[in-house]
């Protein structure tokens, strides 16, 4: 190829008229509407009329009730990520999903949330200081009330010490990130305190002791579908003892496994779709008494197309299309 040849991967723009025929084409089928549009440059109004079609495929999420412990709350399967891009809260938003993960983070408040009513969706804010300086109330404390002032949401439904603790050690005996948020609970800027709690060494036993003492509302962890048997059980305990579980990690820790195992593929009605695999496999799990296991998971999404696949493992409309009844 000479230096000024034009590269025969170019994406293509359509006119008008291919778009709309392909869009419909598109709409109207069972297969992945993003790949109907696999190797073409869209406008950027044809990027939002391809959302909103996207968002009428595939319907509304189904709400699930997590413990009393969290006010027994109502929220989509799958979160929203701070860190997704833009482009994709509106259309989030619009198939039901109303928990933010990392909304401490915004250092404004995005477009898309301008106009809500701040009690029509709940966010998280994860407190970083506890992994490496656990007593350190102070920052916990600053971290929160100026994150507030920069994106104007007023408070966060959930404080989660972010990473965790490394040891059950450390949790038992360093505890300013807990005393920073019984602070600002009392200046009604948090209101649920609980952990996001990394893959330390040793894991469950981290977890166990958490929910001994009864501190945390809620704990975000490691779950996936290459997890050990160690790790669901402790999920089932938390569960059981009223503490909102859910999971991350669940596509990049599980997709090697769920990628070479065709009949957990199959049975998820999800073949060749890993990351809607995934995400089944992991809210279709219950606890012994028949009960969710997981409240929600959060995932990372790059585009419209991981939108689709992953976002579709639990939408109405489309775990209708392919079949798909254990999430009921």
């Amino acid at each position: 190829m000479t230096p000024h040849s034009t590269p025969l991967t170019e994406p293509r723009t359509l006119n008008r008229r291919e778009f709309v025929r392909t869009l419909s084409e598109a709409a109207m089928g069972t297969s992945l509407l993003a790949a109907a549009f696999t190797g073409c440059a869209l406008t950027p109004t044809q990027k939002a009329e391809a959302a909103d079609a996207l968002v009428d495929k595939m319907g509304k999420m189904k709400k699930r009730t997590l413990s009393k412990r969290v006010g027994g709350i109502k929220v989509a399967p799958i979160a929203i990520c701070q860190d997704w891009p833009q482009e994709l809260y509106a259309p989030a938003l619009a198939v039901g999903m109303n928990f933010v993960h990392k909304a401490g983070y915004w250092n404004e408040m995005p477009e898309a949330f301008k106009n809500l009513p701040r009690e029509s969706y709940y966010t998280d804010i994860t407190v970083d200081s506890t992994p490496n300086n656990p007593d350190d109330e102070e920052g916990a404390y600053r971290q929160v009330t100026e994150s507030l002032k920069k994106n104007n949401l007023r408070y966060y439904d959930f404080m989660r010490a972010h990473y965790g603790w490394k040891s059950v050690k450390d949790y038992k005996e360093k505890r300013g990130t807990y005393r920073a948020f019984q602070r600002l609970k009392k200046e009604g800027k948090v209101k649920y305190f609980g952990a996001s709690q990394h893959d330390w060494v040793p894991y469950p036993e981290i977890i166990d002791a958490e929910i001994a003492e009864g501190l945390v509302d809620h704990i975000q962890f490691f779950y996936s579908y290459a997890s050990p048997a160690e790790v669901r059980a402790i999920t089932e305990k938390a569960t059981n003892a009223g503490i909102a579980m859910n999971a991350m990690k669940v596509f990049a820790q599980g997709h090697d496994k769920m990628r070479d195992d065709k009949t957990k593929q199959a049975e998820m009605k999800a073949p060749d779709m890993i990351g809607r695999a995934c995400l089944r496999e992991a809210l279709a799990l219950k606890t012994k008494a028949g009960k969710p296991l997981l409240g929600f998971c959060v995932t990372a999404l790059r585009n419209m197309s991981m939108f689709e696949e992953n976002v579709g493992a639990v939408t109405a409309k489309v775990a209708a299309l392919d079949g798909f009844t254990a999430l009921a």
